[in-house]
């Protein structure tokens, strides 16, 4: 992926993240419970819009033929 597809991704990421965290947060407001499998998604998505994001500061790869 290019730097420029690395932050469009993290930036789509970051989108689901929010969602997710509004569904979680609706979730304890109303129930006052979390739940895991939930959780656990929106851990791993904020963790890939992390690595995408940290991809696309890198700059394209120079070390390729």
């Amino acid at each position: 992926m290019t730097p420029e597809q690395h932050a469009t991704r993290a930036e789509e990421l970051v989108a689901e993240a929010e969602q997710l965290y509004g569904d979680l947060r609706v979730d304890i407001e109303n129930a006052d419970k979390v739940d895991q499998a939930l959780w656990g998604y929106l851990d791993t998505t904020v963790r890939l819009g992390q690595l995408h994001a940290t991809l696309a500061l890198r700059g394209p790869d120079v070390s390729a033929p």
